[in-house]
């Protein structure tokens, strides 16, 4: 495994990231990167049979997002043991231009997965939207809208990146998961300069979830 994050351009790797089974397989095994997984371990962790699990890993293997760390027989039958390929992973345009369906697929997993783990926390009472809840179950969601600068924009979006690269360096294993979800893009439809006179209008429609 290597500790660089693995940066994609292609759209083959973006679209075998694009299914959510496979996601979850790379996120699993990028979460414990030290350890290996057969496929039956990783069939139990994302609940499915393990014979159409062998197709996703089958794929996962050609794109190198994951490698196989040893083999051994048992009853017979080899059995392999998986592991990470790499720590992390980065989302690049690539040279024949930007795969915007592709990306967009993956766009959808994402908010998709990050969706059901708000609901599946709220509903079943183990995750609250409250400032006052413990670090254990207390859900934040922030969205809001900024006119400034281009190169202030590159602030955020680098300080944003190294938040990233903390919160996945601070991986324990044996501790709860959290998933964070990270997204700054310039909006391309015509808007207004923002000015003194229509700033408050601005800052009063940006929702934030959780006060």
């Amino acid at each position: 495994m290597t500790a660089e994050p693995r940066v994609v351009r292609d759209v083959e790797t973006l679209k075998a990231l694009a299914d959510p089974a496979r996601l979850a397989i790379v996120e699993l095994m990028m979460a414990d990167r030290a350890r290996s997984w057969t496929a039956k371990e990783l069939a139990t962790a994302i609940v499915m049979p393990p014979k159409k699990l062998y197709y996703h890993l089958g794929l996962l293997e050609q794109r190198g997002l994951l490698e196989i760390r040893s083999t051994q027989v048992v009853n017979g039958i080899i059995e392999k043991h998986y592991g990470t390929a790499q720590a992390s992973i980065v989302f690049q345009r690539g040279s024949a231009g930007e795969p915007v369906e592709e990306m967009g697929a993956l766009v959808s997993t994402f908010l998709d997965e990050v969706k059901g783990t708000i609901m599946t926390g709220l509903r079943s009472g183990r995750a609250a939207l409250d400032r006052d809840a413990p670090d254990a179950e207390r859900i934040v969601v922030s969205y809001t809208s900024a006119g400034m600068a281009p190169e202030q924009a590159g602030r955020f979006r680098e300080a944003l990146l190294e938040v990233v690269e903390q919160f996945s360096a601070a991986t324990t294993p044996g501790q709860p998961s959290f998933d964070l979800l990270i997204a700054i893009a310039p909006r391309t439809e015509s808007i207004a300069p923002q000015t003194e006179s229509n700033a408050s209008q601005t800052e009063s429609i940006a929702p934030q979830i959780e006060p």
